[in-house]
């Protein structure tokens, strides 16, 4: 057996980003054994409680239930690929509240310190259409005299835009992870995932980190400024090419839910081994 290269990625998102419907995707297709990167039967996981409700919510054709506010859980999966080499992948489960909780409250706790000071590679979720758009005249117009007077009795309460907290939560982990940004990063790889992909409203030949500069320029000037180009990249990604509810999809059941998903890679073109991602993660081209 080859030495094992530890690929710690820490999968980092915030509430309703798509991190566990991706994680149960993925495990599926290495599982399966029909994709570039396989699992070795031998090497099955005996815990898979991080993926039982989700898998049974899937397969029923339902949308994955929100992870607990206070979970942490991990699983490790040793993982080969074409060419027969073994990649060690540690994946965390949380809820996305504890990443606002980073931001919001500027303290990292203990669990926290230990997934970052171990991770090899980071991958950001956004979701892109849930950002909450900019208002200014061009979108909103100019607001009417009672609509000020209203606004400046009630202020709203601070809140910073999206790319700012994106751009805060990455110097707060670049921080803790002891790492300076007076020279472009290498290690950790950073991917960012636009998550639910098929929900946006993109041409067919769309390049993700296009779009991305297009959304949130702050923080597309921010990455490439921070992260050497090779070990940067910027994907799309539909884990189940629609949105799934609580109610049950028949379509998606009879397919089944190995059938379903894709990501779209660095140029644009549209990949059905979501397993491929992996290269992305760890920085392989």
């Amino acid at each position: 057996m080859n030495d094992l290269k530890k690929h710690n990625i820490l999968i980092i998102g915030g509430p309703n980003t798509g991190k566990t419907h991706f994680g149960i995707q993925l495990y599926e297709r290495i599982n399966s054994r029909q994709f570039e990167f396989k699992i070795d039967p031998k090497n099955r996981p005996s815990d898979l409680s991080i993926f039982d409700d989700g898998l049974k919510n899937i397969y029923n054709g339902k949308r994955a239930a929100h992870t607990e506010t206070g979970a942490n859980r991990s699983i490790e999966l040793v993982i080969t690929d074409e060419k027969k080499s073994e990649v060690k992948l540690a994946f965390p489960d949380y809820a996305g509240e504890q990443i606002t909780s980073i931001v919001e409250n500027r303290q990292v706790n203990d669990l926290w310190r230990n997934y970052i000071d171990n991770s090899t590679s980071w991958v950001l979720f956004i979701r892109l259409n849930e950002l909450t758009p900019l208002e200014d005249i061009v979108n909103k117009g100019i607001p009417s005299a009672e609509e000020i007077q209203k606004r400046n009795s009630q202020p709203p309460p601070v809140k910073v835009s999206e790319a700012a907290f994106f751009i805060e939560l990455l110097q707060t982990l670049a921080y803790i992870k002891g790492l300076s940004t007076f020279s472009p990063i290498g290690q950790p790889n950073l991917t960012v995932v636009l998550s639910c992909w098929d929900e946006l409203e993109t041409s067919e030949d769309q390049v993700p980190s296009t779009l991305l500069q297009e959304m949130l320029p702050m923080l597309f000037n921010f990455l490439n400024n921070n992260w050497k180009k090779e070990s940067l990249s910027i994907l799309g990604l539909s884990s189940t090419e629609r949105s799934l509810t609580d109610e049950p999809d028949e379509d998606f059941i009879e397919r089944e839910p190995i059938n379903f998903g894709y990501f779209i890679d660095k140029s644009g073109k549209r990949q059905q081994d979501l397993t491929l991602s992996i290269r992305d993660f760890i920085g392989h081209e």
